[in-house]
């Protein structure tokens, strides 16, 4: 076997340049024989990082991917194991900002994946490289020292076994699901009342044109002096989005009972109350009745808190 392309070759100091470690060429044999499959890719690698003295952060699409389970299949156990606590973390992360991400252009359920699984990846993907090098490592210089030569220490990490598909299979999902198993229930709760919040919003987005009519009569009425007798009778053309809408003939208040689309809040009612400002200009108001907050649109959210 040539050892040229695994000897690292330091070039010439210059006056300043600080002095690099010399790698051994025995060391790149070694090196191979401890990593196992894909050891033209990490070879290379760990002889920069020895020349270094130290690993560097560096990109591992594999770790990016499978985290904990490519971390268990190096034998990596510590690492494994943190591996698997980071889509945990992530989702509690994304838990505490779940309600807020309502108003957000991007996708709840792709928020979600970024949080649990796209950002612990990266983390992964940047610290592998490094730890699995510090393993070798620590692998080579034990099977030296046991041995007393480089024939005999290659001779050891030749019959060791580098890699474990069963403690990756076992070990790595294992260790996934231990660490999800107490959050996932909440992310799916998260979920339902995230659902809820997107039919109300899109529910009383439904009644801004009852809302516009509302303002003109209100306008009209107060020109005219004359009460709102004819809005009631538009409501009725937007039932199908609740069980019922009536509208206040005198404030103009809408009172919008929810319906069996929305099973959780079926029979509940939200009113949508107008006001005016200053300059006469119309605002409306949601104000939610007996409804839990954590199922309530932004815009509702800020009429309970008013209340």
């Amino acid at each position: 076997m040539s050892l040229r392309n695994d000897t690292v070759e330091l070039p010439a100091l210059m006056p300043g340049d600080l002095q690099e470690r010399v790698v051994r060429p025995t060391l790149a044999v070694l090196f191979r024989l401890a990593v196992g499959p894909a050891a033209d890719y990490y070879t290379p690698r760990f002889l920069r990082y020895e020349s270094a003295g130290h690993g560097a952060p560096g990109w591992h699409w594999p770790a990016l991917l499978f985290q904990s389970v490519w971390a268990f299949y190096r034998k990596l156990w510590l690492p494994g194991v943190f591996y698997a606590l980071l889509p945990a973390a992530g989702a509690l992360a994304f838990l505490s900002l779940a309600q807020t991400l309502d108003d957000w252009s991007v996708p709840w359920w792709l928020c979600a994946a970024v949080s649990m699984w796209l950002v612990p990846g990266i983390i992964a993907a940047v610290l592998s490289t490094p730890l699995l090098y510090g393993r070798i490592r620590r692998v080579v210089r034990r099977a030296e020292r046991v041995a007393g030569d480089p024939a005999h220490a290659a001779s050891l990490l030749a019959s060791h076994r580098s890699t474990s598909l069963i403690a990756a299979l076992i070990l790595g999902l294992g260790a996934l699901i231990v660490a999800l198993w107490p959050v996932a229930p909440r992310v799916l709760t998260a979920y339902t009342e995230h659902a809820v919040r997107t039919q109300i919003a899109a529910s009383l987005s439904a009644l801004s044109p009852l809302k516009r009519e509302v303002e003109e009569q209100w306008s009209y009425v107060a020109t005219m002096q004359r009460p709102l007798a004819d809005v009631a009778a538009v409501a009725r053309r937007w039932t199908q989005f609740f069980d019922d809408v009536t509208v206040n003939p005198i404030t103009g208040r809408l009172r919008v009972g929810l319906g069996p689309s929305i099973p959780e809040l079926w029979g509940k009612t939200i009113l949508l109350a107008p006001a005016t400002d200053w300059l006469e200009r119309i605002h409306w108001t949601c104000i939610p009745v007996d409804i839990p907050r954590h199922y309530l649109p932004k815009e509702c959210r800020e009429g309970a808190d008013a209340k």
